[in-house]
């Protein structure tokens, strides 16, 4: 029997699992300080890099991965591994404002971003779009910007997002994982 049976099921655990991770997960980091080494498993206690804030609150989520083998390949092959490709959408050389409308398109939820240089979260919602991260520009921290105010977002070339909450598959791995 699968485990994700309606669309109303994927739409109530992707509303569980956006809310959990932001509210529950994402808060206890932000002011977290930033490290390019950094591999702290617990808030405040020690530095972070971007990578290892992306697979540590998934793992936190309950989220079956390779903590640390995730958090050191290419943010592209990380996204490609838990995104079906249906769900990945690539940008080149797109600007900011035009990247954000194409989001707000692809509709809310939360998704996993990659950089030329950088990884983190994106969080399209009614309440705002957002760019959650750890920081390896001031102020060196985790932080939670707004995407059309991001220059790290403005800067990068080019962005694979991976629409996980929507991702039957990460899903199903996410509740597996969970129980």
């Amino acid at each position: 029997m699968p485990i994700i049976s309606t669309d109303m099921e994927v739409k109530k655990l992707k509303k569980i699992f956006v809310e959990n991770i932001t509210k529950r997960i994402f808060t206890y980091w932000y002011g977290t300080e930033w490290d390019f080494n950094g591999t702290t498993q617990k808030p405040h206690e020690g530095n972070i890099a971007c990578g290892y804030f992306v697979t540590t609150t998934l793992r936190d989520m309950g989220v079956p991965i390779n903590r640390v083998k995730m958090a050191q390949c290419a943010s592209e092959e990380m996204i490609t591994s838990l995104a079906s490709r249906k769900n990945v959408h690539r940008f080149s050389n797109v600007p900011l404002n035009k990247f954000e409308k194409k989001m707000n398109e692809l509709g809310d939820g939360l998704y996993i971003i990659g950089l030329d240089n950088h990884t983190g979260f994106i969080l399209i919602s009614g309440t705002g779009n957002y760019f959650i991260h750890a920081s390896g520009w001031f102020p060196y921290k985790v932080v939670r910007d707004v995407v059309g105010e991001s220059s790290i977002l403005s800067n990068s070339k080019y962005r694979v997002v991976g629409k996980i909450s929507d991702d039957e598959d990460f899903l199903k791995n996410w509740v597996k994982g969970s129980e």
